[in-house]
Parts: C-alpha cells; structure tokens; sequence
C-alpha cells in the first residue's frame, strides 16, 4: 500500500468530490483539509444527503484514518 501524503489525500478527496455526479453542489463549496491523515470537510450544502454523500465520497479514497465533518446545511429561509 502506498502512503500519501496530507496534500496528495486532500486533492484526491477534492478531485473525487468534484467527480461525483451524485453530489449537486460545486467541489468549491466544500473545503478540504488534511493533517496526520484525518480528513475535514468545511462548508455549506443543500441537505443532509448531500453531506453524507460528500462524507462517503471522501471515505472512499481511501488511506483515510478519520474524517471530521464541519459542513452545515445552507438555511434557504430568505425572508425575515
């Protein structure tokens, strides 16, 4: 097995995001970190199932130790 590194598992975890056709929201809305192979995933997306799918796509790329999920679901309540 190969060892990535923190910046080669973050732009896979990226590219594979931006990949997925399930996933509705643009790659940029999700920031990606990486540190001692733990994987965070920051931003803002549409629904709960987005989040999931955005979390599980990261879990695939493998060589992962943990993922920590910091995104939050967009508010779409214009009116005040």
């Amino acid at each position: 097995m190969i060892n990535k590194t923190d910046e080669q598992s973050a732009q896979l975890v990226k590219q594979a995001i931006k990949d997925d056709p399930s996933l509705a929201i643009p790659a940029t809305d999700i920031q990606v970190t990486v540190k001692d192979g733990a994987i965070t995933l920051k931003g803002e997306v549409a629904n709960i199932e987005q989040m999931n799918l955005a979390t599980n796509t990261a879990k695939a790329v493998g060589a992962v130790d943990k993922i920590k999920n910091n995104m939050e679901i967009a508010d779409d309540n214009t009116s005040k």
